[in-house]
């Protein structure tokens, strides 16, 4: 009876130290809340409503509303030029004001840092990534949905690296790190770097009438040239 009761207060503790674990990597919903596993990082980022007024003035973009029910749950007509420097509140509150019913992220901040490496924190909407796939006729994602599928609920992320786009190509790019809820990944987007690089082609290419010739940080603003659509109608959340 000695041996079945230590048993049992060592599979108990096994068992929570397990959920503990868990729950800091981002797998125990509950748990997560309390360890901060759900929540994105803070890197002080702001943003206005103004902020968003000049940033969509200047992408020239009309937006309109589909029904509900539409398929696909978004369109998008025409192509237009685009040359302009956003600053990052801009960058930010349009990363934060993507009304789509697919649109797969939420409380976003983009830093970047004086040395021009660009920090990126977020939350990832679990149940809108298939519809996301699936209105861009995205066919590379699997790799992306085989590892978040373990994560219950809507987990937290953040990247840091460098990224340029010259000439419509992606150069000079590095991940220093990457995270989903409190899982580092970064070994694994390194190994499979090109990879990446090759699904980022094909989710530009999904986006008709946009096109990236330049994409540069620094001095904590973003430089870009290329094309966006003359109009985008998405169903709204």
């Amino acid at each position: 009876m000695k041996f079945l009761k230590v048993l049992a207060i060592t599979m108990g503790a096994l068992v929570i130290v397990a959920v503990l674990v868990l729950g800091y990597l981002g797998f125990v919903p509950g748990v997560s809340n309390i360890f901060g596993s759900n929540k994105p990082k803070d890197m002080g980022v702001t943003y206005t409503a103004a902020d968003y007024a000049s940033a969509h003035a200047r992408n020239g973009t009309t937006r309109s509303v589909l029904p509900a029910g539409s398929v696909p749950s978004i369109t998008f007509s025409g192509s237009h030029q685009v040359n302009t420097v956003y600053t990052q509140a801009e960058i930010n509150a349009l990363l934060n004001n993507r009304q789509w019913t697919n649109y797969p992220l939420k409380d976003c901040q983009l830093k970047i840092n004086p040395d021009n490496t660009v920090e990126l924190s977020g939350i990832i909407i679990m149940n809108r990534l298939k519809g996301y796939e699936k209105a861009l006729n995205l066919n590379d994602m699997g790799t992306i949905l085989d590892y978040l599928k373990y994560f219950p609920g809507d987990p937290a992320f953040y990247a840091k690296g460098n990224i340029e786009v010259v000439n419509g190509q992606i150069v000079n790019t590095e991940i220093s790190e990457f995270k989903v809820g409190n899982l580092n990944f970064t070994k694994q987007i390194q190994d499979n770097l090109p990879g990446l690089i090759n699904n980022v082609y094909s989710e530009i290419a999904a986006y008709p009438g946009f096109s990236i010739t330049t994409l540069k940080f620094t001095n904590g603003k973003v430089q870009f040239v290329g094309t966006l659509p003359d109009s985008a109608r998405t169903i709204q959340q």
